[in-house]
């Protein structure tokens, strides 16, 4: 298939950005009499530390020089290491590795190589800014490694984007995984990329087949802690602002002792983080939808891996291996979910290897046969996903949020904005990550789940009545008393809240005194002494009989409160003749009162209180 929507001159574009590639690396050679192979290229980049590799034919002493305003006053004494020779035969080549600690977060950082005291790196561009904590984005590819003009068209988009970092999920080398497949299909096609963000990379099933992966292997300095040594370098993980990223080797789920290792760290790694985010990358995808089907390593990670996200809440898994772009609708033991803790999973293999075609399957949400790559962004609180053709166009987003809800005062009357809450009461609830998008319920009974979201208060569900990604409108159950914790669940996580429910916690709606002929009380239509009011609120707790939390309150019989109300007109104490729920509304409650028929015109306070909680005022204009 040919790369999507490449517009006229496309390829003359792409030959010019060549020639300028040829004609610097050529310019570097010349002027050094070491021979460069590899250009610098980062690894594992963290807030304090990273590591720049560069390869050459000869051994010599080698520096990099760095700092933050271009001084490069700083130095290290970089390693240097024969690859062996049964990897990069018939090459000679060396590995140099400069470890640079004591970073400050979040500064940008210059560097230059120098070997035998000659700068390797005299042209501008080799810099990096150490991670910090907020947000940040990557982008994601796989299956790329061909050296075709597919993945050519996919490197060049790459090249304009500024993400803080890569993430490869494998065949990096996409025939047999040589050497000399990551010298030109790797390293010449995104060394712009390489020398200023870090690549964190996880083995193909490709990428094993030259000497059990050792030349994939011998490129990397990927993080180490805590991983066994014979595993070094096939599988870690390390944390970027709120996220923790895994990367796996789901080759090793072919080899029984190896596979017991990398599961018992897994799990040990997943239940030590205390990231917001758990994102896991590798390559063979649990659910594959055509070309590996049968697949016994695509089943493997499905019955190995699966149970252990499942279990931990990993939020995001990204894969390759098919050659296309997929993803999943939010899924849990295997199946597609509508609500609760849930994993995506996306298919990320259009690097440029031949694509594979995609058929409809009932877990998937979104599938394209195309050369693409991922932009990722990631915060606190939402996760989103833009998967970008070849012609720089979206052609899918989505967005995992994950719910924070505000520090100050996250549970509000609907009616007052007042932090103050009592059974049957409507409520807002303000944070970020609250929802998907911004969706109204619809009665008579409101749903329990709406737009990937979920509330519980005192282990009871509530309806919700709207959610966006900053507000949720609820009902607050009956039947519950004290000190309770109201959690908010979607699908990406949970946040909770300690609430304290009073007996009762009157608020009234604004204009929410009328007359009982049906219109509002205002100044323009003011009150008459005699007459009766029908006042509308809510919180005026549990009632005798009625609706469950979430329903039409009913007609006949009507639904009274069990609190007694009074209602406070100046300094006139007022007992109604019917408090209760509005017949056919949600946790709306009214109270009718009639007016002394010796009230003299003015504008007073009117005020309802119920078992001596009372609610906020409402100017009553009366006129006689």
């Amino acid at each position: 298939m040919k790369a999507r929507g490449s517009p006229t001159g496309y390829w003359q574009r792409v030959a010019a950005v060549l020639l300028g590639w040829i004609a610097l690396a050529s310019a570097v050679h010349a002027a050094s009499a070491a021979t460069l192979l590899q250009r610098p290229y980062l690894q594992n980049l963290q807030e304090d530390r990273v590591s720049i590799l560069w390869t050459a034919r000869e051994k010599l002493p080698a520096l990099l020089q760095y700092s933050t305003d271009q001084s490069f006053s700083n130095s290290v004494t970089a390693s240097v290491r024969l690859l062996p020779p049964l990897v990069t035969a018939p090459d000679t080549v060396y590995l140099y590795q400069a470890d640079l600690t004591g970073l400050t977060p979040g500064f940008a950082y210059s560097y230059r190589v120098l070997l035998d005291g000659q700068n390797l790196t005299p042209d501008a561009g080799y810099s990096f800014r150490a991670a910090g904590p907020g947000a940040f984005s990557f982008l994601v590819l796989g299956d790329s490694g061909t050296g075709t003009a597919d993945q050519l068209a996919v490197a060049l988009r790459m090249a304009t984007e500024q993400p803080d970092m890569v993430l490869h999920v494998g065949d990096v080398g996409q025939y047999v995984g040589a050497y000399q497949e990551y010298t030109s299909y790797y390293f010449e096609f995104y060394w712009t990329l390489m020398r200023r963000v870090p690549f964190f990379s996880a083995p193909g099933n490709h990428d094993y087949m030259t000497a059990d992966a050792q030349p994939y292997l011998s490129i990397q300095a990927q993080p180490t802690s805590g991983v066994p040594s014979q595993d070094s370098q096939r599988y870690y993980s390390f944390d970027r602002g709120d996220v923790h990223f895994i990367a796996l080797d789901s080759n090793l789920l072919d080899v029984p002792a190896a596979a017991d290792r990398m599961l018992t760290w897994l799990a040990g790694d997943l239940a030590s983080t205390r990231a917001a985010w758990k994102v896991a990358f590798f390559h063979h995808l649990p659910y594959p939808i055509e070309h590996h089907v049968g697949d016994p390593i695509c089943d493997a990670a499905r019955e190995r891996f699966v149970p252990l996200f499942d279990h931990y809440g990993v939020q995001l898994v990204i894969n390759g291996h098919e050659h296309t772009y997929q993803r999943t609708k939010p899924m849990r033991a295997g199946v597609p979910v509508d609500s609760g803790l849930a994993t995506i999973y996306v298919v990320s293999g259009g690097g440029g290897g031949t694509l594979h075609p995609v058929v409809p399957k009932d877990f998937l949400a979104h599938a394209e046969s195309v050369y693409h790559y991922l932009r990722v962004e990631a915060d606190a609180s939402h996760i989103t996903i833009h998967a970008i053709g070849t012609d720089g166009k979206e052609f899918d987003r989505y967005t995992l949020t994950r719910p924070v809800l505000r520090s100050d005062s996250p549970v509000v009357s609907v009616a007052t904005g007042a932090p103050h809450a009592a059974p049957g009461e409507l409520v807002s609830l303000y944070g970020t990550g609250l929802g998907t998008a911004s969706l109204t319920g619809s009665g008579p009974a409101y749903p329990l789940a709406l737009s990937g979201s979920s509330i519980t208060v005192g282990g009871k569900p509530a309806p919700i009545l709207f959610v966006s990604d900053t507000q949720i409108n609820t009902q607050l159950p009956y039947g519950l008393a004290g000190s309770v914790t109201l959690q908010v669940g979607t699908a990406a996580g949970t946040a909770e809240s300690s609430l304290s429910l009073a007996d009762t916690a009157p608020a009234l709606f604004p204009s929410g005194v009328w007359h009982a002929s049906g219109s509002p009380v205002s100044a323009t239509s003011p009150a008459r002494p005699g007459e009766t009011l029908v006042i509308y609120l809510t919180g005026l707790g549990e009632v005798d009989h009625g609706a469950p939390t979430g329903q039409a309150a009913p007609m006949s019989p009507l639904a009274n409160v069990v609190a007694p109300v009074v209602v406070q007109i100046g300094n006139r104490s007022l007992r109604p003749f019917f408090a209760g729920l509005t017949p056919g509304l949600i946790g709306v409650y009214q109270v009718n009162v009639t007016l002394p028929a010796d009230l003299q015109s003015q504008t007073c306070s009117l005020v309802v209180s119920a078992d001596g909680n009372s609610s906020n005022a409402f100017n009553l204009p009366v006129q006689r």
